[in-house]
């Protein structure tokens, strides 16, 4: 007889209670892994939402077509014989600015112009633009007192045979040795930067601003009165730019100084 039997106890084979045991075992293995998974899966959703950033209503007004600064364009193309010149000038400015706003993640695009010896001065802009009609046209020198981020522009110097050739709305933007100015810049989250105060021609609350310098060739010209433009791009969601959004904006901003150049 069963010891175990005879002290009133229960007989359990012990064959049968390894088996047991064994597939106790590979469920509490699977239900671990099976919450691990859960678990992993919810920290990897958590962290895509946290960088996620929103999307905001910018401040201003949505402009219609392009406007353009009068009084500075008068200075950058004038007299009766460059008439045709600034027909052509301003088509291919108007085409740019939209391009940006419809095929980029830029809901404002403004062209600046300087001189060597002078401040930067909006020349024409295109999507939301501020509500206040002197901050379309001017910086004002009592809220900005320098603008180093675009003075980059004039001061970083780069190959101009780094950039590639290529074509863009069916007219050729072609490479060159030459020495040319600028390098743009990208700030991804504009709000939190101590610099976003330059940026008085564009919403107040513009998430992010990609800065590109429009490469003219200014070998011929002398003196220090040489004019420089750069494109300023305002957007509504932080780091919304890729850098192939980059690459496309550098093209456009290209094509207008092969403009430029020829006008």
């Amino acid at each position: 007889p069963d010891p175990g039997l005879e002290n009133g106890g229960i007989a359990v084979d012990a064959g049968s209670f390894s088996v047991w045991e064994a597939s106790r075992s590979r469920v509490d293995l699977l239900g671990v892994f099976a919450a691990g998974s859960v678990l992993l899966n919810g920290i990897t959703k958590l962290d895509v939402t946290s960088v996620e950033a929103e999307r905001v209503v910018l401040e201003g007004i949505r402009l219609e077509g392009v406007f353009w600064n009068e009084g500075e364009m008068q200075k950058v193309v004038s007299g009766e014989e460059n008439e045709n010149e600034s027909i052509a000038f301003r088509s291919t400015v108007e085409w740019a600015l939209s391009s940006f706003v419809k095929c980029s993640p830029a809901q404002t695009a403004v062209l600046l112009t300087t001189t060597t010896n002078n401040h930067w001065t909006p020349l024409a802009m295109a999507g939301v633009a501020p509500s206040n009609p002197t901050q379309r046209i001017s910086i004002p020198s009592n809220v900005v007192s320098s603008t180093p981020i675009l003075d980059r522009m004039l001061s970083s110097r780069q190959k101009a045979g780094n950039i590639q050739g290529g074509t863009v709305a069916g007219s050729k933007v072609s490479s060159s040795s030459k020495e040319r100015i600028g390098s743009e810049s990208y700030l991804p989250t504009l709000q939190a930067l101590p610099g976003r105060v330059e940026f008085t021609y564009l919403p107040g609350n513009a998430q992010e601003a990609l800065v590109l310098p429009v490469l003219v060739n200014h070998e011929s010209d002398e003196g220090d009165d040489k004019r420089q433009f750069a494109i300023v791009l305002g957007g509504d969601k932080a780091k919304s730019f890729s850098p192939r959004d980059v690459a496309w904006c550098r093209e456009i901003a290209a094509w207008i100084g092969e403009s430029v150049m020829e006008h």
